[in-house]
């Protein structure tokens, strides 16, 4: 008994086979996706750098005044005008009681 457990085990050679198999290709799925991703990545960086067109040749104003607000051109300030003047006898700040 005791020189049996001193002697090496052989292992079957079928399933070292398989497994050095399975290994083999493994590493080549592995190495052809990443030589796929190097080319895609050289193409990539091959491609022209180019600025992109603007989609508006005119400034836009933050802020349009409508029409009907826009005093027409030589008309004095004091001319009457759509907008009501507002009422002298109301009072500048509202009345908060206390």
């Amino acid at each position: 008994m005791a020189e049996r457990d001193q002697q090496p085990e052989e292992r079957p050679l079928l399933p070292r086979l398989v497994g050095l198999g399975l290994a083999l290709v493994i590493v080549v799925v592995v190495l052809f996706a990443f030589d796929r991703f190097l080319a895609s990545m050289q193409r990539f960086l091959s491609l022209p750098v180019v600025d992109p067109e603007p989609s508006v040749t005119e400034p836009l104003p933050a802020y349009v005044v409508p029409d009907d607000q826009v005093p027409t051109q030589g008309a004095a300030p004091g001319a009457a005008s759509e907008q009501a003047p507002a009422d002298a006898s109301a009072p500048a700040e509202p009345i908060v009681p206390r």
